[in-house]
C-alpha cells in the first residue's frame, strides 16, 4: 500500500505539473503554465514514468485531432527501448512459464538479447528441428505494475471527466479502459499468438505479405515463440532492398489487407509504423508485433463502410447521421452546429480523396473530435481506427510514393459492399433464423386471440409520450401563480388609486401601503421571471 501511494503521489505530480502546458488543442493559451512549450520534456518524463505512461504517449502521437503540433512531433519519437532485463531473470522466467531451463527446451539460446522493450525481451533461439526462431519472454513484475499504473490513471480521468468539458466530451474513462484493455492484451502472449494465428489466415490471398509462424509448444501467458524473421525494417530516407515493381505490389497488398481488416474481419492491427514492418529475404513483408489489436463490432463496421462511401461523394449530411448513431449525445449537444462541421469535413475529404494519400484516418480523427466539440462522445475504437491509418500512411508512402489510393480503396469499398449485399450465413445463423421464424408462427394465434380480445372488452390503449406530464404541470401552476401574482398587484395598484381619487383625507397611508405591496408583489414577480426560471441552456453557459 506505501508503494502505491508513492507511485499515486509521482504521477499526481506529473499530471499537475502539466496540466496547462498546452498538450491539447483546446486548451486556453492565457492560462498556461511554466511547463508550456517543453514536449521534449514532457515526452522525457513520460519515458521516465515507465511502460504504461510510454504507451498512452504511442496513443496520443496518433492524435493530430487532439494534440497540438509541437506536441505531436516530440510524441512521434517517443522511445520504447529501455535497459534489457539481466538474463538470469529471462532465464526465470522461461523456467516459470515452461517448466524447464532454455537449454532443455531450446537446442540453443543466445543469452544476448535482440530487443528490449518496456513489455517484454526478444532472444534469439533455436528448435529442437533446427528451426531459427525468436522467443519473447515479459519483463517480470511488469504486469504488476501496470495494473497499479492502470488504476491510479483511471482514478485521474475520473476526476478528469466529472470536472473538465473536454474530458467528459471525450469519453476520458473510456480512453483509459480502451488502453487498459490494449495493454492487458499485449501481456497476454497467448492472445497474441492467437492474434497471429488468425492474421496469418486473413492474409493468406496476400502472398506479398507474411505473419511470423507461432511454435505453440513454446508459447505461455509470458512466453511467445515464433518464427525469426531475417530482413531490413522499414527506414525512411534509406533504399530499399526491393525492386519498385515489388515494393508497390506490397503497399497495395497492405492497404487492402487494411480495408478488409476494418471492413470485414473487424480485427485490426492498429500499430502499423516502419518499426513493425520488416522486408523480408524473399521479397515478402513481414508484419510483427500483433499485441495491439482493435476488435469492431459487426454494426460498426457496416456503418463505417457507409461512411467512407458517403463521405466519398460529399454527402456530409448522411455522414452525420451515420456518425450520430455511433455517438453517444450528451445533455448540450449542438446537432445543427455538429452537422454543418461534419459537412465542411466531408467535403475536403471528398476533395482531396484524388489524391495520392491516405485520408480516411484524417476523417475518421476529424469525425471524433467534431463529435466531441459538439457533445457527442466518440467510440474509442474510432480513434484508434484513425490512428492505425495514420500510422500506415508513411509506411504505404515509403514503399510507393505514386500508389494510386483513391482507385484501390474504391474499388475494394465497392467489392465489400457487393459482398454484404449478397446472401450467406453460417449453418448456424441459419439455424437460429429458422427457430426463431418457428416461434413467431406457434405464438402467432395466441396472440392475436388476445389483441381481438382486448378490442372487444374495450381494453386497447395506446399511449403518445410526447411531453413529460410532471414538467407540463409544474410549468402551468408556474403559470397559474404568475398571473394570480400579477392581478393581485395591479388590483392594489387600482384600489391604492381610487383611495386617493375618492378619499376625503384618513387614506393617504393607507393607499401607499396599498402602492408599496404591488411594488413588491410586481418586483418579486420579475425577479422570479428573470433569475429563478433561466432556462438550462443557460445555465450550462
Amino acid at each position: 500500500m506505501p508503494g502505491n501511494l508513492s507511485r499515486y503521489a509521482q504521477i499526481l505530480r506529473f499530471v499537475l505539473r502539466y496540466r496547462r502546458a498546452g498538450i491539447f488543442r483546446q486548451e486556453d493559451p492565457e492560462h498556461a503554465s511554466p511547463m508550456a512549450n517543453r514536449p521534449e520534456q514532457f515526452v522525457a518524463d513520460l519515458e521516465r514514468l515507465g511502460p504504461a505512461f510510454i504507451k498512452l504517449g504511442q496513443a496520443l502521437s496518433g492524435r493530430p485531432d487532439l494534440v497540438s503540433a509541437s506536441y505531436l512531433s516530440a510524441l512521434e519519437k517517443i522511445q520504447d527501448d529501455v535497459d534489457a532485463v539481466p538474463v538470469q531473470a529471462i532465464r526465470e522466467t522461461i523456467r516459470n512459464e515452461l517448466g524447464g531451463e532454455p537449454e532443455q527446451i531450446f537446442f540453443r539460446f543466445d543469452d544476448q538479447p535482440l530487443a528490449a522493450g518496456s513489455l517484454a525481451q526478444v532472444h534469439a533461439v533455436t528448435l529442437r528441428d533446427g528451426t531459427d526462431a525468436a522467443v519473447k519472454v515479459r519483463r517480470p513484475g511488469i504486469e504488476q505494475r501496470i495494473r497499479t499504473d492502470l488504476q491510479i490513471l483511471e482514478r485521474i480521468a475520473r476526476g478528469f471527466q466529472r470536472h473538465t468539458n473536454m474530458g467528459r466530451r471525450y469519453g476520458a474513462v473510456q480512453w483509459i479502459d480502451e488502453l487498459r484493455r490494449s495493454l492487458l492484451n499485449e501481456l497476454d502472449f497467448l492472445a497474441e499468438a492467437a492474434y497471429m494465428r488468425q492474421f496469418a489466415g486473413q492474409l493468406a490471398g496476400y502472398p506479398r505479405l507474411y505473419v511470423p509462424t507461432v511454435h505453440e509448444k513454446y508459447c505461455s501467458g509470458g512466453v511467445l515463440t515464433m518464427t525469426r524473421v531475417h530482413g531490413d525494417k522499414l527506414r525512411f530516407g534509406s533504399p530499399l532492398p526491393v525492386s519498385e515493381a515489388v515494393a508497390t505490389e506490397q503497399a497495395g497488398q497492405l492497404l487492402c489487407a487494411y480495408i478488409d481488416q476494418v471492413f470485414l474481419h473487424g480485427l485490426v492491427h492498429v500499430d502499423p509504423h516502419p518499426g513493425n514492418l520488416v522486408q523480408t529475404e524473399d521479397g515478402r513483408l513481414a508484419l510483427l508485433d500483433f499485441g495491439m489489436i482493435a476488435s469492431i463490432a459487426p454494426i460498426t463496421r457496416r456503418t463505417l463502410l457507409k461512411v467512407l462511401l458517403f463521405a466519398s461523394e460529399g454527402d456530409g449530411d448522411a455522414v452525420a447521421r451515420l456518425c450520430e448513431r455511433l455517438f453517444v449525445e450528451l445533455p448540450e449537444a449542438e446537432l445543427v452546429g455538429y452537422r454543418r462541421a461534419v459537412g465542411d469535413a466531408v467535403l475536403r475529404y471528398a476533395i482531396t480523396h484524388g489524391e495520392a494519400t491516405l485520408e480516411m484516418g484524417r476523417l475518421l480523427l476529424s469525425l471524433t473530435t467534431i463529435g466531441a466539440q459538439y457533445g457527442l462522445r466518440p467510440p474509442a475504437e474510432l480513434s484508434l481506427l484513425g490512428r492505425a491509418m495514420l500510422n500506415l500512411e508513411p509506411a504505404l508512402r515509403h514503399l510507393s510514393p505514386s500508389l494510386p489510393t483513391r482507385e484501390l480503396i474504391a474499388a475494394n469499398l465497392r467489392r465489400l459492399l457487393l459482398e454484404q449485399l449478397r446472401p450467406k450465413g453460417s449453418p448456424a445463423e441459419y439455424g437460429v433464423v429458422a427457430l426463431d421464424a418457428r416461434r413467431a408462427l406457434l405464438d402467432a394465434p395466441e396472440q392475436l386471440t388476445r389483441i381481438l380480445q382486448m378490442l372487444a372488452e374495450n381494453r386497447m390503449r395506446f399511449r403518445i409520450d410526447g411531453l413529460e406530464e410532471s414538467h407540463l404541470i409544474e410549468n402551468l401552476q408556474k403559470i397559474a401563480n404568475r398571473i394570480a401574482t400579477g392581478v393581485i398587484a395591479a388590483a392594489l395598484f387600482i384600489a391604492g388609486a381610487m383611495l386617493d381619487r375618492w378619499g376625503k383625507g384618513g387614506h393617504d397611508t393607507l393607499s401607499m401601503l396599498m402602492y408599496g405591496a404591488g411594488a413588491i408583489m410586481g418586483a418579486g414577480l420579475l425577479f422570479s421571471s428573470l433569475r429563478r426560471d433561466r432556462s438550462p441552456r443557460d445555465d450550462g453557459g
